[in-house]
């Protein structure tokens, strides 16, 4: 029996991200919170994953995550980037194929903060949809550039993509320079 939404929505606090919340992060550990979820596996078996994410979109992360278990979406893991196995590495994690949130970082290859540092941004199997970065190379390699459909991939018109825009995300596949396993939320950081 699938656990209520409130037992899935824990808070956060700083000791609990070692790698990704530092001086100057502009959200405060009070406004994070871990979101967990089942989802299936690659593996055909369900497991669970946990997002760090801002709390303004805990609750369309669960209903994004509840729909793609539903319809049979694999995602490959959904571990925090502060893992022991990534510790706040978004290289390590992208090439993992690991779905995460929040990480105070900057966007890769320029010094403007990323959504990603206030959670509010997702990045679900990243390895199946690259992105293309300011310096011509698509991370974390070239060899799923290609949106024909397959499990766990997305594209413009797939239910998954269309929940999510529906849910107040924008696609990063539909950016000039493509950001495929990138969503984030349309409302932009509080003021």
């Amino acid at each position: 029996m699938p656990r209520p939404a409130e037992s899935r929505v824990k808070n956060v606090t700083a000791q609990m991200l070692p790698h990704t919340y530092r001086e100057g992060c502009p959200v405060a550990t009070a406004d994070l919170r871990a979101v967990s979820f089942d989802h299936l596996g690659f593996d055909d078996a369900v497991h669970e994953g946990t997002l760090i994410v801002h709390r303004m979109i805990a609750a369309p992360i669960l209903e994004a995550f509840t729909a793609a278990l539903e319809m049979g979406f694999p995602i490959r893991q959904a571990i925090p980037i502060d893992d022991p196995a990534f510790k706040g590495d978004d290289f390590v994690s992208m090439a993992a194929n690991n779905t995460s949130c929040f990480n105070y970082r900057t966007i890769a290859g320029t010094d403007r903060v990323s959504m990603h540092s206030w959670g509010l941004a997702v990045d679900i199997n990243p390895a199946l949809n690259p992105y293309l970065a300011e310096d011509g190379i698509w991370y974390p390699d070239d060899s799923n550039v290609d949106r024909s459909a397959r499990p766990g991939v997305f594209t413009a018109d797939h239910p998954l993509t269309e929940i999510l825009q529906g849910l107040g995300f924008d696609w990063g596949g539909s950016w000039a320079q493509p950001d495929f396993h990138h969503f984030e939320w349309r409302q932009g950081p509080p003021a």
